[in-house]
């Protein structure tokens, strides 16, 4: 039997209830105790619950959209794309999938993955929307530039990617057809 998945609304309403109530459950996405105050859902089979491990990775140099988290932000930042692309496809769509790096296909929609990810654009046919490399280049290294309430994380600016991996990211974006 495979396990029951549970509707992204349930996740945000589960997510949001510990702010109405004033005070967080046992069972709350946000545990002070954990190395990184991050945990991640993972579902327990045929018990309705959830149980909240912490996140592989050590996500403490990055503030969170949490109300709870008081720690500056560092100011959006404007940049160029230094010089030609040269970016690959190939590392831009593994960096996409991948829960350490991009992690895209968890708020986009990819070609060829199931993941329903519906919080960002859909990247459908990228490509036949022309942007300049220039442009998203600057909307994946930060995006507040353009939309300062934006969701999506600064990804050069708070250094969670590369120069070279973002590069290669707007390679495989633009390969998409």
């Amino acid at each position: 039997m495979q396990p029951a998945l549970i509707p992204l609304g349930v996740l945000l309403a589960l997510a949001a209830w510990p702010a109405l109530a004033g005070e967080l459950p046992p069972d709350a996405a946000v545990n002070p105790a954990a190395p990184n105050k991050t945990l991640e859902p993972r579902v327990v089979v045929n018990s309705g619950r959830l149980e909240w491990a912490p996140f592989k990775r050590d996500l403490t140099a990055w503030p969170t959209l949490s109300h709870e988290d008081k720690r500056p932000t560092k100011k959006p930042r404007k940049v160029k794309l230094p010089a030609a692309l040269k970016g690959d496809p190939q590392r831009g769509r593994d960096i996409a999938l991948d829960p350490s790096k991009g992690y895209c296909v968890v708020c986009h929609q990819i070609p060829g993955e199931d993941w329903p990810g519906t919080v960002g654009s859909p990247l459908l046919h990228y490509a036949q929307y022309k942007y300049p490399d220039a442009a998203i280049y600057q909307q994946i290294f930060d995006a507040r530039v353009l939309n300062p309430n934006t969701v999506m994380p600064p990804y050069g600016t708070n250094g969670i990617l590369t120069e070279q991996e973002i590069r290669d990211l707007v390679a495989y974006l633009q390969s998409i057809e």
